[in-house]
C-alpha cells in the first residue's frame, strides 16, 4: 500500500506544529511501504527540496543542525527536513519533539544500521523531487538550501556539492587543525580555482544534492559501507553519466569535538572500507585510497609495514609528541610538528588494518 496524498501520521505521532514522528517499523505495521511520504498536499505542489539528515547519538549537535536549517533564507513551504534517527539512545527523538517551527520537520526512527541505510530511508521518504543530504554535525549557512536548489535549475543529471569548513566554535585541537589542512584547504582551493575538475574521489555527501529519481535509478547508497559510502555512490553516479557541480555559496560548517585518538580510530575504519571498495570496484583507481601504495617506493613500504607490525610501540613513541603539540598548539612550530606526526600515526594504523584484511599491493 502506498501512502495516499492526504495521509497524515496517526494522532499519537504528533510532535509539534509541523512535526510528525514515526519509525520505519511503524510504517510496516501499518501496512505502508516506505515510499515518498506525501504530506500536506497543498504545500507539496511548490516544495522544492527535501533535506535528509541522518543522525546517531548526537542529540545536541543535531538540534543545532536543524536550527540552522530552520533559519534558511527561503520560505518554509519550499523545503522539508527529514531527520532519520539511526538507533540513537541519547534522547534525540524526544528532543526533536520539542522543536517549534512552521517549517515541515519529519523524524523517522530505525534500528542502528549505519549512515548509508539512514540516508536511504530518508531519501525514500522524501516528498520533493530534489534531495539534499546534510550530515548531522553540519551547520548550514542561511543560503545553503537555496544554493542547492539553484544548482539544479534546468535539465540535466547533476550532483551538486557544497563547501565544507570547520565551525569557528570548535575546540582548537590537532584533529581540528587536520580538518582545516585537509578538507578545509580542499574547498578553499576550489574557491580560488573554480575551473578545477571534480573527481570521483572528491565525492562527499555531507553537503550534496541530487534528484530522487537519479538515486532510485542507481539504487541509493550501498548499505554494506559504513565509511566511504559517499565515494562508492560517487563511482556509480559518475559511471551513470551524472555531472558534478560545485556550489561555493552553499556552505556548511562542521562542528567537531573529535580528538587525535578518534582520528586514529577512524583511520582503521576507513581502511576497512577502502579494502571493501577496492574489491567491489577493482577497475577504479581512486586517488588517495589503496592505489597510492602502488606508487610508493618499496623501501617506504618496508618501513611502513615494519611500523604497522608494532602499532602500540609506534604510538608509545609518537603519542607524547602529539600530546606536547596539543599543549603548544598556538605555536606554529608545535602545531606543524603535531599535525605531521598525527598524520603519520593515522597512516600507520590505516595500513595495519589494510594488511590485516588481506590487502596486497598490486603489481
Amino acid at each position: 500500500m502506498i501512502l495516499p496524498l492526504h495521509w497524515r501520521a496517526p494522532e499519537s505521532t504528533f510532535l509539534a506544529p509541523g512535526i510528525y514522528f514515526c519509525s520505519a517499523r511503524d510504517l510496516v505495521l501499518l501496512g505502508l511501504e516506505l515510499q515518498p511520504l506525501v504530506i500536506w498536499a497543498s504545500q507539496n505542489e511548490r516544495m522544492e527540496i527535501s533535506v535528509v539528515v541522518p543522525t546517531f547519538n548526537r542529540r545536541k549537535i543535531v538540534l543545532r543542525t536543524v536550527g540552522a536549517l530552520l533559519a534558511q533564507n527561503l520560505p518554509c513551504a519550499d523545503y522539508e527536513i527529514i531527520v532519520v534517527v539511526d538507533g540513537s539512545t541519547d534522547g534525540t527523538s524526544e528532543a526533536l519533539r520539542s522543536v517549534q517551527s512552521d517549517c515541515r520537520i519529519r523524524v523517522i526512527e530505525q534500528q542502528n544500521r549505519g549512515p548509508s541505510a539512514a540516508r536511504n530511508t530518508g531519501f525514500r521518504a522524501a516528498a520533493a523531487n530534489l534531495v539534499l543530504f546534510l550530515d548531522d554535525d553540519m551547520l548550514a549557512d542561511p543560503g545553503l538550501v537555496k544554493g542547492h536548489i539553484a544548482a539544479h535549475a534546468g535539465p540535466g543529471r547533476y550532483i551538486a556539492f557544497g563547501a565544507l569548513y570547520l565551525s569557528p566554535d570548535c575546540p582548537f585541537t590537532l584533529a581540528a587543525e587536520c580538518f582545516n589542512r585537509e578538507i578545509g584547504a580542499f574547498y578553499l582551493e576550489r574557491n580560488r580555482n573554480p575551473q578545477l575538475d571534480w573527481h570521483i574521489e572528491d565525492c562527499v555527501f555531507s553537503n550534496a544534492s541530487l534528484s530522487r529519481a537519479l538515486l532510485e535509478e542507481i539504487g541509493g547508497f550501498d548499505e554494506a559501507f559504513r565509511k566511504r559510502e559517499d565515494l562508492e555512490l560517487g563511482i556509480r553516479l559518475f559511471h551513470s553519466g551524472a555531472q558534478p557541480r560545485y556550489i561555493h555559496s552553499a556552505v556548511a560548517r562542521q562542528y567537531s569535538e573529535k580528538t587525535s585518538a578518534d582520528l586514529i580510530s577512524d583511520a582503521e575504519a576507513f581502511a576497512e572500507a577502502d579494502v571493501r571498495l577496492a574489491r567491489k570496484h577493482p577497475e577504479v583507481a581512486v586517488k588517495g585510497q589503496l592505489h597510492w601504495l602502488a606508487r610508493e617506493p618499496r623501501w617506504k613500504l618496508y618501513l611502513l609495514r615494519a611500523a604497522a607490525a608494532v602499532p602500540a610501540f609506534v604510538d608509545l613513541c609518537l603519542a607524547p609528541v602529539c600530546a606536547c603539540s596539543e599543549v603548544g598548539l598556538r605555536i606554529p612550530a608545535f602545531r606543524n610538528l603535531g599535525v605531521r606526526v598525527l598524520q603519520l600515526r593515522r597512516r600507520i594504523h590505516w595500513y595495519r588494518k589494510a594488511l590485516e584484511l588481506g590487502w596486497q599491493r598490486p603489481e
